[in-house]
């Protein structure tokens, strides 16, 4: 009885991401005890990355289930991570087909897993392919779209980043031209046109946090903590979305800093942060750090103590930063400011 009530898997598609257009490939269910499919045998087509290339693939995926006899069940939907192109392609597809859950994947995991596969040629079917399996296989969770004012902040705090590595650029070019004073002139200029670029960059990530009235409550707890100001905050806050949504070690794991052991044998042994997830949001950390090791004792303390302990400078600096990120959430979730005797307060520590 158990069994006839139990739901038959879904059909996975894998979807290869690209400016255009996007190819599909499903991956159909197989029995217990059936070798995987070949990702070469699998059906692949070619699709305008536009609404109405979804619709031609949902009547597309649907003959393909018709005529393999496949009743019931579901359709799912994975795809790696290409900025706007699989945000853009997933929102069009809970427009028109809401059932598939599409799920965007980090391309690190992804990579891994078609890796393990050996497969020899690499186009971007047998990549569809791949993803397909890789979704029948992982089952990744679907997709969670941040809030239109996180993801505009998110946007705003990733063109600053963008604009100042230019900035950084510009003054280093400044200095081995510094000898011809015409070239020295014009590369002046464009540093005043990126200085100024990065101060209205800043003044709309204000302005976003103003009209915001969540990220304007979160904004004024995190920036509570000695180390953590505007541009971190707005960082995290971009980066994350609500934090809300995480617990603490679910945070420190998206954030990539969450410790990764590497142990074989006796010769090979050690510790590392994984970084996966958002290198803007550990760049931005870093620097945080550097500043909360100045003027906060318990981050200085907490960095000396691990020096003490055997810890490599850069292991204890990470530390330091996944503990600035935790103490983020920790204010914001529960909406109080930050206070320095925190150890001692357990819901900072939740």
């Amino acid at each position: 009885m158990e069994n006839e009530n139990r739901l038959p898997p879904p059909v996975w598609a894998g979807f290869d991401v690209a400016k255009k257009t996007f190819d599909a490939a499903l991956y159909l269910p197989v029995d217990p005890g059936q070798q995987p499919r070949e990702i070469k045998d699998l059906p692949k087509k070619s699709f305008s990355r536009t609404p109405e290339g979804v619709r031609e693939f949902h009547h597309w995926s649907f003959q393909v289930r018709e005529k393999a006899g496949i009743e019931g069940g579901s359709l799912r939907i994975v795809m790696e991570a290409t900025g706007r192109y699989s945000s853009e392609l997933t929102g069009w597809l809970n427009n028109e087909i809401s059932f598939t859950k599409p799920a965007i994947e980090n391309p690190k995991t992804v990579n891994a897993f078609i890796n393990s596969l050996k497969i020899r040629n690499k186009t971007d079917p047998i990549d569809a392919g791949a993803l397909a399996r890789y979704g029948a296989e992982r089952m990744p969770e679907a997709f969670e779209k941040l809030p239109e004012d996180y993801q505009y902040l998110r946007e705003i705090v990733r063109q600053r980043i963008a604009i100042k590595d230019q900035l950084t650029a510009a003054r280093l070019r400044m200095n081995e031209m510094s000898s011809f004073k015409k070239l020295a002139k014009i590369q002046q200029s464009v540093i005043d046109s990126l200085e100024k670029a990065v101060e209205k960059l800043e003044l709309e990530i204000k302005s976003c946090v103003n009209n915001s009235e969540e990220l304007k409550k979160s904004m004024e707890k995190a920036i509570t903590i000695p180390g953590v100001a505007l541009i971190t905050a707005a960082t995290v806050l971009g980066e994350c979305g609500p934090l809300y949504h995480y617990k603490s070690r679910q945070l420190g794991s998206y954030s990539g800093l969450a410790p990764q052991i590497k142990q074989s044998g006796t010769s090979v042994r050690g510790c590392h942060i994984s970084k996966f997830g958002p290198g803007n949001l550990r760049r931005v950390l870093y620097m945080a750090s550097l500043v909360a090791m100045e003027n906060n004792p318990r981050m200085k303390s907490l960095y000396t103590r691990l020096i003490s302990n055997g810890k490599k400078p850069l292991q204890a600096r990470c530390a330091v930063m996944h503990k600035l990120l935790i103490l983020i959430r920790a204010v914001v979730v529960n909406g109080m400011e930050y206070n320095e005797n925190y150890s001692q307060n357990p819901v900072l520590n939740s």
